[in-house]
């Protein structure tokens, strides 16, 4: 197995894992029975419990866009420096942002989710090399 879909299992992984935080925080806060049930109204999550909602939310939609990046080169047969480095890159700052976002500290989620970022775009372009070049 590549190293880039060594990435995408760990960054799988952890959108599942960042589930896990804020599914406890609403139980804690609202109740078992208001969780499996269907209210009309509900108590909003901890503060702690809405980050760890948000950082998940941020994850799956970040998710989407990195495996498809790395599923379409990995079908063409392309891995290269470029791309195990992006891929790299993109995981840490993945798990960097979630723990950061959770914690509560500022401009440093931002600069993970810039590095995420630059790095899907990395991949994106290594793929717009292979189609049209």
């Amino acid at each position: 197995m590549t190293l880039e879909l060594h990435c995408l299992g760990a960054v799988t992984i952890l959108t599942l894992m960042l589930r896990v935080p804020w599914m406890v925080d609403k139980v804690r806060v609202r109740g078992l029975g208001k969780v499996t049930g269907y209210p009309s109204d509900s108590e909003p999550l901890s503060g702690w419990g809405h980050r760890a909602w948000i950082a998940h939310e941020d994850a799956v939609h970040n998710l989407v866009v990195f495996a498809a990046l790395v599923l379409v080169l990995h079908a063409a047969g392309e891995s290269s420096a470029w791309t195990r480095g992006a891929a790299l890159v993109y995981c840490i700052a993945r798990l960097v942002h979630a723990v950061v976002y959770l914690a509560a500290i500022p401009r440093v989620k931002t600069i993970a989710f810039l590095t995420g970022f630059f790095a899907q775009l990395v991949l994106a372009w290594q793929l717009v090399l292979l189609v049209w070049l």
